[in-house]
C-alpha cells in the first residue's frame, strides 16, 4: 500500500466517525426540549460517550443562538456548531454537528444562502 492511499483511507474513517456521531446527535436532538439546558445536556452526554468533552453553557439566551465551540478529540482539535431555536410552542429546537474548519465554513455559507432566499 502507498502511504498517500494509507493517508486518504485514514482520512475516511475520520470522517465516517464524524458522520457517526453527527448521527448520534441527530437522533438525540429529535425532540423538542423545554429549555436550552436540556438540549445541552443531550450534546454533553453524547459526546462524553465518545471521549468528547463540552462544557455546558451557562448564560444561554433564551430566544436561541447559534454557537460554534472549539473541542478537542483524539483526533485533534474539531468544532461543534449548535444552533437552537425557540418554536411556537415554547419548546426548544436543536441542531448539532461535530465539524472542521472547512465543514463550518460550508454550514455557514448554507444559512447565508437560506437567509437570501428567504428576504427575497
Amino acid at each position: 500500500m502507498r502511504f498517500s492511499q494509507f493517508i486518504s483511507e485514514m482520512e475516511s474513517m475520520d470522517n465516517d466517525a464524524m458522520d457517526s456521531i453527527n448521527q448520534v446527535l441527530a437522533d438525540g436532538l429529535e425532540n423538542n426540549f423545554q429549555n436550552p439546558e436540556d438540549g445541552f445536556e443531550i450534546i454533553k452526554t453524547i459526546l462524553g460517550g465518545y471521549g468528547i468533552v463540552v462544557d455546558l453553557m451557562e448564560g444561554l439566551n433564551p430566544e436561541g443562538d447559534e454557537i460554534a465551540l472549539d473541542v478537542n478529540t483524539q483526533d485533534g482539535p474539531l468544532i461543534l456548531y449548535v444552533i437552537y431555536s425557540l418554536t411556537d410552542d415554547d419548546d426548544y429546537e436543536f441542531y448539532a454537528e461535530l465539524t472542521d474548519d472547512d465543514g463550518l465554513e460550508e454550514i455557514i455559507s448554507d444559512d447565508e444562502e437560506e437567509d437570501e432566499i428567504e428576504k427575497n
